[in-house]
């Protein structure tokens, strides 16, 4: 697996849905900072324009993100008449926001978390960019 190259993941068997978390959920840098962002306000509705604002990305990434997440289960959606309308949130007292919150503190504190973060992000990258390379070539 990935992760057992990672100098410093010893610490963090103790508690694998971290990992696993992070393996499923945070795929790309837009997705952790959604996740980041809602985690700050957990159990209140947010549209997606407000996403955008508060993380500096663009709306159409954000939409993208939220509706991954949303597929996921991670989030939840609160549809309405209008597309720009549509509201999300995480909800307050799920497992799987808990263990965001649990990996949000991880992160805040410990620098190979963090690290673990941008090496999974990479490699999905780059996993990616191979996949969309060999995809041409044929």
């Amino acid at each position: 697996m990935f992760f057992s190259s990672i100098p410093g993941l010893e610490q963090f068997d103790s508690d694998p849905a971290l990992l696993a978390f992070v393996k499923c959920h945070v795929t790309s840098p837009v997705k952790w900072e959604v996740l980041r962002t809602l985690a700050n306000q957990t159990g209140v509705w947010l549209r997606a324009e407000g996403l955008a604002r508060c993380t500096h990305r663009q709306l159409p990434e954000i939409t993208e993100a939220l509706k991954d997440l949303a597929a996921d289960g991670v989030v939840e959606v609160l549809p309405a008449a209008a597309h720009e309308d549509v509201s999300y949130r995480l909800p307050a007292d799920e497992p799987t926001s808990i263990v965001l919150h649990r990996l949000i503190e991880a992160a805040t504190h410990s620098h190979e978390m963090r690290a673990i973060i941008a090496l999974h992000m990479q490699h999905v990258r780059q996993q990616s960019q191979a996949l969309r390379t060999s995809t041409a070539a044929a």
